[in-house]
């Protein structure tokens, strides 16, 4: 799936930093002038009514009221809960503590409530602003990644009939000859299915079970190849298989030299796969040769290499090289990935 930001277990570490930060300087700054046991008391009592603030105008405020449309209850209710909290602020400060926290320094009143009521309300109308800003772009970048997701799950779902006809083919061209494999390839084709419609479903796989499907994908083209042994090669240099990418994103692209070549028609046809990887890096080549006065073939494409372009530059935006080169009678495509760290 596509980056998110500050999203779940992310946004919850994020939240909890910033608090725990935000109490040590509040307790740092009141300690030096209150005794460590005010400090502490007034530390939790600021907190409380910060987050009271930010979490009830972010969370319930904006969410409820304001996305959803209702514009003059979330003013209203945004003034009652900013003025509300500002007031209860003022009474617990001389309530508790008697005044202001610099009373001792600036002479100020101990219960001048209007002075501290201002103060607490500008205070206050600061952090509103910024729960409000921060919450309104935190939900335009979730509903952009929920676009991107589902953009994703589309293009996957292209892939999964268009894969599924192409395979059904090669099995009903295996059947008509009545090859004796036939069988094996409808086990094997069993095994891709359950591949494509299950475990693709993940934002993320590990590497092998990506290689072992296009291993599969190539054992059902030769069982069903009428050639005994058909040019096809499948080089793979991987110190690492764990490493993680998003599903049926090379497979694709075996299949689309298969469909596209004439492996099946020219003696001398081939195809070369290779998969390289380096610690940060994997590179991905297909080469295959095909006829290019037979144009039969692709009057029903346009799904194969644009969905991977459309799916890289969703998930992997900034991150990745693809290219094709079409020669006389090969056509060649490669695909290299700025891998990160994460591994199963």
């Amino acid at each position: 799936m596509l980056n998110k930001i500050l999203s779940g277990r992310t946004r919850l570490i994020t939240h909890i930093t910033g608090w725990t930060l935000a109490f040590f300087v509040f307790f740092y700054l009141i300690s030096g002038l209150r005794g460590p046991q005010e400090a502490l008391q007034r530390t939790c009592l600021n907190l409380a009514f910060l987050m009271a603030l930010f979490y009830g105008n972010a969370r319930i405020l904006i969410n409820h009221f304001f996305e959803t449309g209702k514009y003059r209850l979330w003013l209203i209710l945004t003034v009652v809960l900013w003025l509300g909290l500002a007031a209860m602020r003022t009474w617990s400060e001389l309530h508790f503590f008697g005044g202001s926290l610099f009373r001792n320094i600036t002479g100020l009143p101990r219960a001048d409530a209007p002075r501290l009521f201002g103060g607490y309300a500008l205070s206050f109308l600061l952090l509103l602003v910024f729960s409000a800003v921060y919450q309104l772009l935190e939900n335009r970048r979730e509903l952009e990644s929920r676009h991107a997701e589902a953009q994703i799950n589309y293009l996957k779902a292209q892939i999964n009939p268009h894969f599924l006809f192409n395979t059904l083919n090669n099995i009903y061209a295996a059947a008509t000859l009545q090859h004796p494999r036939t069988a094996d390839m409808v086990l094997r084709l069993s095994e891709l299915l359950r591949y494509v419609t299950y475990e693709a479903r993940a934002e993320r796989i590990a590497l092998e079970k990506e290689i072992a499907q296009i291993r599969a994908y190539l054992d059902l083209f030769r069982m069903k190849s009428e050639h005994q042994t058909p040019a096809v090669r499948f080089d793979v240099e991987c110190t690492s298989l764990d490493t993680l990418i998003e599903p049926l994103l090379l497979l694709p692209l075996v299949e689309n030299a298969l469909k596209h070549g004439d492996l099946e028609d020219n003696p001398e046809g081939f195809l070369y796969i290779s998969l390289r990887c380096q610690p940060k890096l994997l590179v991905f080549e297909v080469e295959n040769t095909f006829d290019p006065d037979n144009a039969q073939k692709d009057e029903m494409g346009g799904v194969g290499l644009e969905n991977i372009r459309q799916r890289l530059d969703l998930n992997y935006r900034g991150r990745h090289r693809f290219g094709t080169l079409q020669q006389e009678r090969s056509f060649r495509a490669v695909l290299e990935l700025d891998l990160q760290t994460t591994t199963v």
